[in-house]
């Protein structure tokens, strides 16, 4: 089968796409957990900017919607003393200057004011657009499946109160 220059080109496109957006996941991450080397969400400034103008950023506790409210809403995480997300299972799927993934996700966290360690088992289900700046969120929603204490697990209390 002899594969022409223009559908290379197209597949390799995707495959550097895709690439860009899992850095870009990855960024997300990495600007968010803390409390080994300083404190958690550090950065609410540079979270906003990973989204479009007008972008959503919607998980618990609630839902931003602009910048400026990501940036509330970043700023009000910073009360967590730990958090470190793990996350796995890139579905990414492009189509021309839009694309959809998904991420599951284990994070490790502490309540504030406590010891109580936590236990957030979920899945991010991303919108993205590529912008002039490289690709962007349309819309960040983490659903998550449990929110158990470390000590009993999602197997015994799988949503705190």
């Amino acid at each position: 089968m002899k594969i022409s220059l223009e559908d290379l080109h197209r597949r390799l496109q995707k495959l550097e796409d895709s690439n860009e957006i899992a850095k870009l996941q990855a960024r997300y991450i990495n600007l968010n957990d803390g409390g080994w080397d300083g404190p958690t969400h550090r950065f609410p400034v540079e979270v906003a900017d990973l989204f479009i103008d007008g972008g959503v950023w919607d998980g618990p506790p609630g839902r931003a919607e602009g910048k400026a409210a990501i940036i509330e809403i970043f700023r009000s995480f910073q009360a967590l003393p730990f958090i470190v997300h793990y996350v796995a299972n890139p579905l990414i799927e492009v189509n021309g200057d839009e694309a959809y993934g998904e991420w599951h996700a284990i994070v490790t966290s502490t309540v504030p004011g406590s010891d109580q360690a936590l236990w957030t088992l979920g899945k991010y289900i991303n919108n993205y657009v590529r912008t002039a700046a490289g690709w962007k969120y349309r819309q960040l929603k983490f659903v998550a499946c449990a929110i158990s204490p470390y000590e009993l697990g999602w197997a015994k209390k799988q949503f705190i109160d």
